[in-house]
């Protein structure tokens, strides 16, 4: 019997102004899945292999994607999902969101699905609901699709693909920080009525982000690369923040946010950024903290791959 393995990247959601919108993948980590037809499991369609904490595919990411994908296309064969995890979870990596788009790829190649890169994200993102507590598809969105994504709608699931300029890479600061249900907590701390001044400006922000990626035009990815409701209502839940972000501005990279829900800090830099200062300023930031980190550099990374395997290889 064949087997699939599906690898997905990690990836940085909200970018700025885009929560839930929009979303970056990067190579600085990638999770593999391999999905195995597994008659030993009699009568359990899902069995969930290789994690240590989470093997409930109800209440697993990858899990709860694949149920529903099995479910709807009427397949009753049991399988076998091994999980291996590189990407760090609860770091605001996308960590989960990876798990479920490498799981959905594996399991729509092991029974020849067919489905569409939009579908893939629908049932991705339905999973994410056993982390956050609501679907959400930014993150998993880029972790199909690869690059610059939009959540252009989530019903029915619209993703638009854009290229970010070559000149761009990302650097990211990684805290050694640990937030039970971080996910949940920050979703609970967005607010749901907004000044129209608010929304403007974050419109604003939006509009000059996705041109200044697309053109390779720094000052307005520095301009577009802040957001006054979200990051805003967040940012108590992380004190050293705004003074690595002003460090790493004053460094050159091109702009700087939280990556995803944090409380890791992404940095998009080029070629006229320095990286050392960069790198020192870090150190001196979060060592002052007492606050251990590590820090990655990674580049634009591409969509879910495939590799398919007979069994037993």
């Amino acid at each position: 019997m064949d087997q699939v393995t599906a690898i997905a990247y990690s990836s940085s959601a909200n970018m700025g102004p885009g929560y839930d919108l929009l979303a970056v993948a990067h190579d600085a980590f990638y999770d593999a899945v391999t999905a195995t037809i597994n008659p030993s499991q009699g009568n359990t369609l899902l069995t969930i292999g290789g994690m240590e904490g989470n093997p409930d595919p109800m209440t697993n990411t990858a899990g709860l994607s694949v149920i529903n994908l099995l479910r709807d296309h009427g397949i009753n064969e049991p399988v076998l999902l091994q999980i291996r995890k590189g990407i760090p979870a609860g770091l605001g990596l996308g960590s989960s969101g990876a798990s479920a788009a490498a799981a959905v790829s594996a399991v729509s190649e092991l029974f020849g699905l067919k489905v569409s890169m939009d579908e893939k994200v629908k049932y991705s993102m339905l999973g994410e609901a056993a982390s956050s507590g609501t679907p959400h598809a930014d993150n998993v969105a880029a972790s199909i699709h690869g690059g610059f994504v939009v959540v252009e709608s989530v019903s029915p699931v619209r993703v638009k693909h854009l290229t970010i300029h070559r000149s761009f890479s990302f650097l990211t600061v990684i805290p050694s920080i640990h937030i039970k249900n971080k996910t949940k907590l920050c979703r609970t701390l967005v607010p749901k009525d907004i000044p129209l001044s608010s929304y403007i400006q974050n419109a604003r922000f939006v509009t000059e982000l996705i041109a200044g990626l697309m053109g390779g035009d720094r000052e307005l990815v520095k301009n577009g690369m802040n957001d006054v409701i979200v990051e805003a209502a967040r940012k108590p839940l992380y004190p050293f923040y705004e003074k690595l972000k002003i460090m790493m501005l004053e460094a050159g990279a091109a702009g700087v946010c939280i990556s995803g829900a944090g409380p890791s800090v992404v940095a998009v830099v080029d070629n006229l950024s320095d990286i050392e200062k960069i790198r020192s300023g870090t150190e001196e930031i979060l060592s002052r903290m007492k606050i251990g980190y590590s820090i990655v550099e990674s580049k634009v990374a591409g969509g879910t791959r495939i590799e398919r395997n007979p069994a037993g290889n």
